[in-house]
């Protein structure tokens, strides 16, 4: 990796939260508008994506994104890799305010990624206007580039206004629309429909990461020509072994794991799964829930669980990589309230699982009913614990779900995902130069 050169502003320790949005609104499409999986299989074909590729000269990429971690900066570093790989000249401008570990060792590791660290809040603020001009500043100086991609909603946003007259084409991923949150004031969703709207007509491509997402975006005005639908991929999972994970959670091999990943916040939900499982626990007294992740609400669950009387039934393992666990595993749950397309339920797929999440959780093409999990309302801890019931009292159908979910996992990889995006940016380029 080389960096071109240090913070283009003064780094900065505020870490406003504002409202970053991960997806979606309980809305059940009809049967014929469902997407499956098998629809984004495979190498990218003009009669399946998006158009013609006929300019094949390497791209000259710029990546911006403001949440350098979580799935968010996954994905993005996914993508860099896979350009890079094509042969591209790949840019990116990452902050460094919100941002893990596991971004930063990852990104260190990149070889043939230009990279500068730029503090950006998640919320609107003042300074963005500094933001915005040092990234129309790297444009002049570093250009020109094919295409300038901002990911999530600030990402998105400065990309898209640094790009304004400067005749590089603009892409913006959602990675989870804002205005699907239900919980957003009317007056935030007004606010933040008003500024998408405005971006959205000088945008090349907004991509979203789920069918959800995209039928979100049209009906909201972005405009159905301009909307088009990637999911995010992963590739080969290292896991650790089953006995050994089931060793390091202390569970007995006749103990049914119910695994939660994700981060103790209310977007997620936690405390609707904690509600599920002891309904849950009642009539499948083995079952155990694993819960890795850390976040604000963990006094607050800690006290659910006494309060539940399920407290010595569940495994707290903190943050740290889901890799280690999710072999030991033998069902996944996901209460979230809104998400993209997440990359923990895809592994947990990948893994061999199957999957209990909300409708609200982006899992469209990933879950098929009675397949490979269940699908609930949002915030209905009955219905959760219904379907973790059925999945805990019949282990052969417990076992048919998670060969299922294997198979269907294997139809979303990177690869494909990096292939659709670099199609997206050679038709704008096309567009562009005629």
């Amino acid at each position: 990796m080389s960096t071109h050169f240090a913070p283009i502003l003064d780094r900065t320790t505020d870490t406003d939260s504002g409202c970053h949005g991960q997806t979606c609104l309980p809305v059940s499409p009809p049967e014929s508008e469902k997407t499956r999986a098998s629809e984004y299989a495979g190498p990218c074909h003009p009669t399946t994506a998006i158009g013609p590729a006929v300019d094949v000269h390497p791209l000259r990429i710029l990546l911006v994104v403001e949440s350098s971690a979580g799935g968010t900066g996954r994905h993005v570093l996914d993508l860099a890799q896979g350009l890079i790989a094509r042969n591209c000249d790949v840019h990116l401008i990452y902050s460094t305010i919100r941002i893990d570990r596991l971004f930063i060792d990852r990104l260190a590791a990149i070889d043939g990624i230009k990279a500068t660290p730029l503090p950006m809040r998640t919320a609107p603020h003042p300074r963005d206007v500094g933001v915005v001009r040092a990234v129309r500043r790297y444009l002049r100086q570093h250009g020109p580039f094919d295409a300038v991609h901002g990911h999530s909603s600030k990402g998105g946003a400065v990309a898209r206004l640094a790009a304004l007259g400067g005749g590089v084409p603009a892409h913006y991923t959602l990675h989870g629309l804002i205005m699907m949150d239900p919980g957003l004031p009317r007056w935030k969703w007004l606010f933040y429909l008003s500024i998408e709207l405005c971006l959205s007509r000088r945008t090349a491509r907004v991509i979203a990461v789920s069918p959800e997402e995209s039928r979100a975006a049209v009906r909201l005005g972005f405009g159905a020509s301009r909307v088009i639908t990637i999911p995010n991929g992963i590739g080969p999972l290292a896991l650790t072994p089953r006995p050994q994970a089931r060793r390091a959670m202390n569970v007995a091999d006749d103990q049914l794991v119910i695994g939660f990943v994700g981060r103790l916040v209310d977007q997620k939900a936690p405390d609707v799964l904690l509600k599920a499982f002891a309904t849950t626990a009642k009539v499948a007294p083995h079952a155990r829930l694993a819960m890795i992740g850390a976040g604000p609400l963990k006094p607050t669950l800690l006290d659910l669980a006494n309060e539940l009387n399920v407290a010595d039934k569940i495994i707290w393992l903190g943050e740290c990589d889901a890799r280690a666990y999710l072999a030991g595993f033998d069902c996944f749950a996901l209460s979230s309230r809104k998400e993209g397309l997440p990359y923990v339920v895809l592994e947990a797929m990948a893994a061999g699982l199957p999957v209990v999440a909300t409708s609200s959780a982006g899992v469209e093409i990933l879950i098929e009913p009675g397949i490979n999990g269940a699908v609930v309302p949002p915030a209905d801890d009955v219905a959760f614990a219904a379907a973790l019931i059925d999945l805990a009292l019949d282990p052969a159908s417990l076992a048919r779900q998670g060969d299922a979910s294997r198979r269907r996992a294997a139809q979303l990889t990177i690869d494909a995902m990096v292939d659709r995006t670099l199609l997206a940016y050679r038709e704008a380029a096309i567009k562009k130069s005629k």
